[in-house]
């Protein structure tokens, strides 16, 4: 099921109205992106701190709707036609549905360069329910202002039949919300923090209790199953064999293939369900970790190399195949082994303590090897991130390698990790194969053992059997088994601990806050920015970049930030975006302390244009449509109009959809500057930030740039960072930057 847009935005907004809840669309469209399904709601109703409940009306449910605690969210059904409500006879109005064609144009929009239309969907369209006796219903459609009435049959009939029941423990007000984030800057967590590890997993797992209740009865059967061939194989050699009965023999041999059937049905089924929950936590555990990964604050990134977090993240993969692996299954049936050991037990106790000796032995074995084994597999996952971030590094800056010519120094280099990274895997691998070698000799020792201690048992004759001590060597490899595969699985153990430690370091961080609510009302225009009594410095190791530093950002108008490298002007524009927070003073944004907004509610108000304008593979429109999911073709023709990027875009053989590499390969630099306040005028900022935008341009083209500039003057507020003045760009006022030891601002004006 999906929605438009505006609806989902109308309803999310109506329960926020109904619980007095402050609601931005902005910020709601800035962290869902279309499509819009009932997945996308439901999150967004969650994240909202909503309290939603599924729930299906039946015959019965619908002649209760009136005992339901309302609002209530339901649906139209996408099947019927469009018209108008108008009063009945009755004097009710007939149910308004929306229309299924408006919709399916909208969404159809197609772009230059596509080969094909978008074909047309049918979008369901959400309600309120306010109110319900045992002969009407109340209820808003989407995007009206009036209440509509339809008796209790035409609800059934034009209404789906599953609805969303919404409640929330505390309604807070948007004073309330004002008190509680009036106090501070962005904290890291509380003492009281969870850290990331294996216990993360443990209520994502209890969310399957049905499926391993179902793992656990077939884990069962599988054991029980497994008891029967011992039992049948004792039966042949005492009985059958002694006794020369055929059809015994053949109806044993029967028997044993349809529990050998069943055993592969009960298996793979078991195999089955491990590997669908354990993609199911992969799923959730992959995507809170790129979210949380994308929510960490700038110098988070800043001081650890690209390779190093894409080696980090590496470890999602090495912990869904430790859950959806063999491990998993392994445990399960640990358990079940007692019963074994009861029915060995039952066999002989002198061959169960046997097997009990060697196996306590393979088991302290596994625990003594397993502190030089974790260090190896440390040290080796540091050795592979060191050398994946060395080749991230220099591939991305393969252009500076070539011009410089450092390919020989490197190959030197790279040939050093790679041998360090060999070495210690070789290492690694060598102690679990000695561990493994060691293990299999004790299995081979126990199986020994019990031959000739049963076959003395056998001889004197004491009531034991040549089938019992059979079938009690085959109990005895089933027991030996799970521990030996045990002890081939402690490597896996310990590099998938080894991962979820890495994940937790960067799980562990802090990240920015981000809000759906509000923290303040979204006013007019706007864009005035003021810097009052500001100092800053990277650290307390470091110098202040500049003290007690006041200015004034006029809204509208465009102001020019000049001064020498290093004295803080980039740093600057990162501070007002919130990246940086100052040691001390506040930076206001009309009139608003920034300290108070969430990060997506700040920088929602800006929009930069870098010295390096970053432009991903892909086609143009999508390059451009990343700043506003939710812009139109049209919306996006006219940014780039306005950044007279247009007429160069129309001249492309597939226009918008001309396919750029990585960086904007095949564009020069001044495009790239156009495209990239094109995708800043998309989010609609109050302020544009240029940093150090016409540093990589010629002369020629920084004036022309300059002239594009020119034209957004009075919609925006801008500053403009640079060491060197375009003469066509119409400046409102220059601050140059001084001593930047001092922190000492001079202001003139141009």
């Amino acid at each position: 099921m999906q929605y438009k847009g505006q609806d989902m935005l109308w309803l999310i907004g109506s329960l926020s109205r109904v619980f007095r809840l402050p609601f931005d669309p902005q910020l709601i469209r800035q962290q869902f992106p279309p499509p819009y399904s009932r997945t996308a709601l439901l999150n967004a109703l969650q994240a909202l701190e909503f309290k939603v409940g599924e729930m299906e009306l039946d015959e019965e449910g619908i002649a209760t709707l009136e005992r339901i605690p309302f609002p209530v969210v339901a649906f139209v059904r996408e099947d019927e036609p469009a018209e108008q409500g108008s009063d009945s006879p009755s004097g009710e109005a007939s149910v308004v549905l929306p229309s299924s064609d408006k919709p399916a144009a909208e969404h159809a929009t197609s772009h230059p360069g596509e080969g094909h239309d978008t074909p047309p969907h049918k979008l369901a369209c959400p309600a309120l329910l306010i109110k319900a006796d045992a002969e009407r219903v109340l209820f808003f459609r989407a995007g009206a202002d009036q209440p509509e009435t339809v008796s209790l049959a035409e609800f059934k009939k034009h209404f789906r039949s599953d609805i969303l029941l919404v409640a929330r423990d505390t309604a807070q007000t948007a004073a309330d919300l004002e008190e509680e984030q009036a106090g501070s800057s962005p904290q890291p967590p509380a003492p009281g923090h969870t850290p990331f590890g294996f216990r993360w997993f443990l209520p994502e797992l209890m969310k399957h209790k049905r499926i391993w209740r179902d793992i656990l009865i077939a884990s069962l059967a599988i054991q029980l199953i497994g008891l029967v061939t011992p039992l049948f194989t004792q039966v042949i050699i005492d009985k059958v064999i002694v006794h020369q009965t055929q059809s015994t023999l053949i109806a044993i041999a029967v028997g044993l293939v349809m529990f050998m059937l069943f055993n592969s049905a009960m298996t793979w089924l078991r195999q089955y369900f491990v590997l669908h929950t354990g993609n199911r936590i992969d799923a959730v555990l992959g995507s809170q970790v790129f979210r949380h990964l994308l929510h960490l604050p700038l110098p988070y990134f800043e001081h650890r190399p690209t390779g190093t977090l894409v080696a980090r993240l590496h470890g999602v993969e090495t912990v869904r195949e430790f859950i959806s692996g063999a491990a998993v299954t392994l445990l399960l049936d640990l358990p079940f082994l007692c019963i074994f050991l009861a029915v060995m037990f039952w066999y002989s106790w002198q061959l169960t303590l046997i097997s009990l000796l060697l196996l306590s032995l393979i088991c302290a074995l596994s625990f003594a090897v397993t502190p030089a084994l974790r260090d190896k597999l440390n040290h080796q996952f540091l050795l592979g991130a060191k050398n994946q971030a060395f080749v991230t590094e220099y591939v991305a800056g393969i252009e500076t390698v070539k011009s410089l010519q450092m390919e020989p120094v490197l190959e030197q280099k790279y040939g050093d990790l790679l041998s360090n990274y060999l070495a210690a895997g070789f290492s690694t691998r060598q102690l679990s194969n000695s561990y493994n070698v060691a293990a299999n000799a004790l299995e081979q020792i126990m199986t020994l053992s019990i031959l000739v201690v049963g076959a003395l048992l056998v001889m004197q004759n004491e009531g034991f059997t040549i089938g019992m001590l059979v079938a009690f060597q085959m109990f005895a490899g089933r027991m030996s088994q799970p521990m030996l595969r045990l002890a081939g699985l402690w490597q896996e153990f310990q590099q998938a601990d080894i991962a979820v430690k890495r994940l937790g370091d960067l799980m562990d961080a802090p990240a920015e806050p981000h809000a759906l609510v509000p923290a303040r009302a979204r006013s007019g225009a706007g864009g005035k920015v003021e810097l009052r009594e500001v100092s800053f410095r990277y650290s307390d190791k470091h110098p202040y970049l500049y003290r007690n530093l006041n200015l004034t950002l006029p809204a509208g108008k465009l102001t020019v930030l000049m001064g020498p490298s290093g004295c803080g002007k980039s740093t600057l524009a990162k501070m007002l975006q919130g990246f940086y927070w100052p040691s001390d003073g506040s930076v206001l944004l009309d009139g608003y302390d920034i300290r108070h907004l969430a990060a997506n509610e700040l920088r929602a108000n800006f929009g930069v244009v870098p010295q390096e304008t970053r432009l991903f593979s892909g086609t143009l429109f999508e390059n451009l449509q990343l700043a506003n999911p939710h812009a139109s073709f049209e919306e996006i023709v006219h940014a780039c109009k306005m950044a007279e990027i247009h007429p160069v875009i129309e001249q492309l053989p597939q226009g918008y959809q001309t396919p750029v590499g990585e960086n904007g390969i095949g564009l020069s630099g001044g495009q790239r500057q156009r495209i990239a306040i094109a995708r800043a005028l998309l989010k609609r900022p109050r302020v544009l930030i240029f940093d150090e935008a016409v540093s990589n341009l010629d002369q020629a083209t920084a004036e022309h740039f300059a002239h594009t500039v020119n034209k957004l003057k009075g919609k925006v507020t801008m500053l403009f960072i640079t060491h060197q003045l375009p003469k066509a760009l119409q400046v409102d006022e220059v601050i140059e930057f001084g001593r930047p030891e001092a922190g000492a601002v001079q202001s003139a004006n141009h």
